[in-house]
């Protein structure tokens, strides 16, 4: 059992080898992968249900950054949405009886697609970036994806927007995983987990793979993957993707349990090839019993439970430290606010950093809730807002 803990413990150097080789692979191809797509103009798109508050925020906010490329700003909604979207270029309804094979918002997308591909759009030369109706890419981040010269690409999510509070930092997980996981797995061509916040497609590429597969959620893990089993090239920007947390609790807990379900919807479907398959229940496996294991060995060593010999304690200190740093550097991430002062910024680092053994214990702990508690059915969602939405907020 003492092995087994102090070998679980050396977790940490894996990841440092994931997040230096991600970060070294991106230095070294930056030059010949960045700013050379050969992109001339993009499609902005948010798929949503109405939110009126969070969209007209996120539409406002992107048209503040005056971007170095022309674009459209489209919304995607299902029929009976009233169009109180400003700002927006197009509001696309998909038609009630429009049917497909995907579900949900993966059936929203669909429509989109067809659209753009009867409007003459799924070109290569069109950047399609998707943005979920909580969050808001950063000015550079819509920069280096319109630039990247890959068919497929997306970057870091950060919970940034209103960082601070316990549940955004439950999502420094999200951060760590990107900058360690997404960071090598989609920089060296194959994704691991993917992500719809940012997620970037050329139009050629989105027309290729499209979003019609029989899913009810996770449909961008679903077709980031047969993305690359079609040949298309996958890339990774470090850029960031601003979320917003949820606001509640049981929305955190609602949230993570569509997102598990999707997965094992889309495993246990067989809508991923048998390595993707594989990669993904690998890491699964290894993240949640790692984790769990690491927890008891943090349990047992103070309490004299756990005498690892004096030569493995230095080695479990420094992995220790190592751990740690990846919740110091997500949390700096995240703490940068547009309005955050340096002490805001130093005390949330602090606070990220102290809670690291509560946030794995809570966010492996639900994981294994959901599982136990099975699939939701349907798709549910979330408040985008502190406080109810306001019915044509943001004119």
């Amino acid at each position: 059992m003492s092995r087994l803990l102090f070998l679980t413990w050396m977790f940490p150097f894996v990841e440092l080898f994931l997040m230096a080789s991600g970060y070294a692979r991106y230095l070294i191809t930056h030059k010949r992968r960045m700013g050379t797509s050969g992109a001339t103009e993009a499609i902005i798109q948010i798929t949503t249900i109405g939110n009126y508050d969070s969209v007209n925020g996120i539409i406002a906010g992107v048209k503040a950054y005056d971007l170095p490329f022309p674009y459209q700003f489209w919304v995607v909604v299902e029929p009976g949405v009233e169009n109180l979207y400003y700002g927006a270029d197009e509001v696309i309804v998909v038609p009630q009886e429009f049917t497909t094979l995907a579900h949900y918002k993966a059936r929203a997308q669909e429509y989109s697609r067809r659209v753009r591909a009867h409007r003459g759009l799924a070109r290569r030369d069109v950047k399609v970036i998707m943005i979920d109706d909580d969050s808001l890419p950063t000015r550079q981040y819509f920069i280096d994806v319109f630039g990247a010269d890959y068919d497929i690409v997306e970057g870091v999510v950060s919970p940034r927007r209103g960082y601070g509070r316990f549940l955004t930092h439950l999502d420094d997980v999200r951060t760590i995983s990107c900058l360690t996981d997404c960071a090598f797995f989609q920089g060296f061509g194959h994704p691991l987990w993917v992500h719809g916040e940012g997620l970037t497609f050329r139009g050629s590429a989105e027309a290729t793979v499209s979003w019609d597969y029989p899913v009810s959620a996770s449909e961008d893990l679903t077709v980031g993957h047969n993305a690359v089993e079609r040949g298309l090239s996958f890339g990774f920007v470090y850029s960031i993707v601003q979320i917003t947390s949820p606001w509640s609790w049981s929305d955190f807990k609602k949230q993570r349990r569509r997102w598990t379900w999707g997965n094992i919807s889309a495993l246990k479907d067989g809508l991923l090839t048998p390595t993707a398959t594989a990669m993904i229940v690998t890491r699964w496996l290894v993240g949640i019993g790692i984790v769990a294991i690491e927890i008891i060995a943090l349990i047992a060593l103070p309490f004299g439970l756990w005498s690892p010999p004096a030569a493995d304690m230095q080695i479990l200190l420094v992995s220790f430290f190592l751990w740690l740093s990846e919740f110091t550097l997500a949390s700096w991430i995240s703490s940068r606010d547009v309005d955050a002062t340096l002490l805001d910024r130093l005390r949330n680092t602090l606070v990220g950093t102290l809670l690291a053994p509560i946030t794995s214990a809570i966010t492996t702990y639900v994981t294994l809730l959901n599982i136990v508690q099975g699939d939701p059915g349907g798709f549910e969602v979330i408040a985008k807002t502190k406080t109810p939405a306001t019915v044509g907020a943001g004119k």
